[in-house]
């Protein structure tokens, strides 16, 4: 790790320390496809019977540049998730009421975004560094998945059970190695969720 990434790190302890356990995990295989994952909040926080989920109401943001297309963007992120924690024994529904918890989303790729702005918005940066990268082939990524508890009143804002958010670099001129990366790295942020009684 970097220093960078390092200082990063120290100042997410002591920003969010007391949101819940913070982690910082780096995979190194080369300067492009290394990642940088962060991760706020409880696990244990969701409810134990918890197997099904819907889309948070309002956190499903996707900035991408005029290279992507942001519905598509939006699509694949859901049909990941949805296969993903599928694997883990958890079921998408569409009626809220019916839902144990709830999934946000963030994804900034291809954009002039800084880690500054990202820590603004998501409140987690990674600060992964760009150092020895061809900027020019390659592209920063973010993603944030964040899972909520409703409060069950009509009106009133979810409660934050757990978020992550990872940052690494895809060639966006190939769709299909971006979409390979995009994947595999939904899958690592994912890891820690323990999988329900079904699939155990």
């Amino acid at each position: 790790m970097n220093l960078t990434q390092t200082i990063w790190r120290v100042m997410t302890l002591l920003t969010f320390g007391l949101v819940g356990l913070t982690a910082c995990v780096t995979v190194e295989d080369s300067q492009a496809l290394r990642t940088t994952v962060v991760t706020s909040g409880d696990l244990s926080q969701l409810p134990p019977s918890a197997m099904t989920y819907t889309w948070h109401p309002t956190l499903q943001k996707i900035f991408v540049d005029r290279r992507l297309d942001k519905q598509q963007v939006l699509q694949h992120m859901q049909d990941t998730l949805k296969k993903v924690l599928l694997t883990k024994g958890f079921r998408w529904v569409e009626d809220p009421q019916l839902a144990d918890f709830q999934v946000g989303f963030g994804v900034a790729m291809g954009t002039q975004m800084s880690d500054d702005q990202i820590l603004a918005a998501a409140g987690l940066v990674p600060g992964l560094s760009n150092q020895g990268v061809d900027l020019k082939k390659y592209d920063k990524g973010s993603v944030l998945i964040s899972f909520f508890k409703p409060t069950g009143i009509a009106g009133q804002p979810y409660e934050i059970i757990w978020r992550v958010l990872g940052q690494g670099f895809a060639n966006i001129k190939d769709m299909d190695e971006l979409k390979a990366r995009f994947d595999s790295s939904i899958e690592e942020m994912l890891l820690s969720l323990p999988a329900t009684h079904a699939v155990q």
